[in-house]
């Protein structure tokens, strides 16, 4: 094969492990998950906070798998053709893998941290750098301990541009993922109350995503929101890692990237910005003012890695969300249809203001309502009750008409409520989706939030499955 991920030499090497069993002749691909094992794959075997990944071993095997690391001898596989590398430490070994990938790419690389918008800026990233030559993104939301070395040992050898985002729920969580990266350009998108129950203060957020300037390529550019309250804080805090190139995007007059005018419609957003006094246009293919945040800042990382606007701007018009991240998908109920929003992956304050903002711009049909299904926001410590409580007032800003609510910290919001709003409470996501059907009507729009944990993914499964039994 010319063009195989890890050539076997590569691969044992980048591993520092000791081959203990079948033959090595290389693989395709990285996998923690014996589930979703692609031919050819190599399949790490770590142990989780619930699962042992040695425990599966010969699963991986049978599902096509071709290596095997493992860090326990008696795992090694016992299928013919599948290769066993024996290593200290198998997440280690992924890590070291990681290093040996980016030692080995000329790729220009991009790393995306902030408190909201950093899934969404690297997809929209990644579609305008895949116009320009080869490019290779983490997937979903792999930005933790485990994603980005998965993303980075991932990376073909001749990726000519790599994207990859870098998340933290504690201190010094960055610092580590960012020494793998090392990036040539870093976007921090904002900081927002976010995980706050691991942290003192949303300062303390700043300095955590701060540790992304930590491990930059010399001559390294970092581009910051200056729109945001913690512009100067972050921008010193680059500084003082010795980069000396820092540019911002906002609306504000100083801004390298500046907003200079946007009409927000249902379902785009058309742009009006400038970069060094000259203006241009362009159409956003998702809705909402944090979306054209977000392209303000990937804009001004594609001219710093050398590409012309011109060559991008047009991408930015067929952006298509994911599962979870706004994806929009109709859905036939009680004779009609609704339109339903799904932002059911994860939320926090200021997500959540913003996707207000996104139902409340909608334009329902005939005798359809705005109908917000929210669950709770996680990890925002003491004040978490108050904060849920905050949303009221931005609810009935945006001109909401209906919420369905579930969670012990989102009845502080729905109680709150005119009653007229109220659609429905439930303790759980799972017992809201038993009523929720029941509670909508044809031509509603519909959109569904909460945090990871709140399993809002229950609800999107319900209304997905009456699509499919209509």
């Amino acid at each position: 094969m010319t063009n195989i991920l890890w050539p076997a030499e590569e691969l044992i090497a980048g591993l520092k492990g000791e081959l203990i069993a079948g033959d090595l002749h290389g693989a395709d691909g990285i996998s923690i998950d014996s589930r979703d094992i692609a031919e050819n794959d190599v399949f790490f075997a770590i142990k989780g906070d619930l699962f042992d990944g040695h425990d599966y071993t010969q699963k991986a095997a049978e599902n096509g798998a071709s290596v095997i690391v493992v860090s326990d001898i008696k795992y090694k596989a016992e299928r013919a053709g599948v290769a066993t590398i024996l290593v200290d430490d198998v997440l280690d070994s992924l890590g070291r893998l990681a290093v040996a990938s980016r030692a080995r790419s000329k790729a220009k690389i991009v790393a995306i941290t902030g408190s909201v918008g950093k899934t969404s800026t690297k997809e929209f990233l990644r579609a305008c750098l895949e116009v320009c030559g080869k490019t290779h993104a983490s997937i979903k939301s792999f930005n933790n301990h485990w994603g980005v070395p998965i993303s980075l040992a991932r990376m073909p050898k001749d990726t000519q541009y790599g994207v990859f985002e870098i998340g933290m729920n504690h201190l010094d969580e960055i610092t580590p993922l960012v020494a793998m990266v090392q990036p040539h350009v870093a976007i921090v998108t904002t900081i927002a109350p976010a995980h706050l129950g691991h942290f003192k203060d949303l300062q303390q957020i700043a300095q955590a995503k701060a540790e992304i300037f930590s491990g930059m390529m010399p001559d390294g550019v970092a581009i910051l929101n200056c729109d945001n309250e913690f512009f100067e804080y972050l921008h010193d805090a680059a500084q003082e890692k010795n980069i000396d190139d820092v540019q911002c995007f906002g609306a504000d007059e100083q801004a390298d990237m500046r907003l200079l005018g946007v009409e927000l419609m249902p379902n785009s957003s058309l742009v009006t910005a400038a970069y060094k006094g000259q203006k241009f246009n362009y159409e956003i293919g998702s809705a909402g003012l944090h979306q054209v945040q977000n392209s303000l800042g990937l804009l001004l990382a594609v001219e710093n890695l050398g590409i012309d606007l011109n060559k991008v701007l047009p991408m930015l018009a067929n952006i298509e969300l994911s599962d979870g991240r706004g994806a929009r998908v109709e859905i036939a109920i009680n004779g009609g249809s609704i339109l339903v929003i799904d932002e059911s992956y994860n939320a926090n304050p200021a997500s959540m203001v913003a996707a207000f903002s996104v139902l409340g711009a909608q334009r329902p049909q005939q005798t359809g309502r705005r109908v917000m299904v929210l669950g709770d926001m996680l990890e925002l410590g003491i004040d978490s009750a108050q904060i849920h409580a905050a949303l009221a007032k931005d609810i009935v800003a945006n001109s909401i008409d209906v919420v369905m609510a579930c969670g012990k910290d989102m009845k502080n919001c729905y109680d709150l409520l005119p009653h007229e709003k109220q659609g429905g409470f439930a303790q759980n996501s799972s017992l809201l989706a038993d009523i929720i059907l029941n509670r909508l009507q044809p031509y509603d729009v519909v959109m569904v939030k909460g945090s990871l944990g709140s399993q809002m993914s229950n609800i999107m499964n319900k209304l997905k499955n009456s699509k499919a039994s209509a």
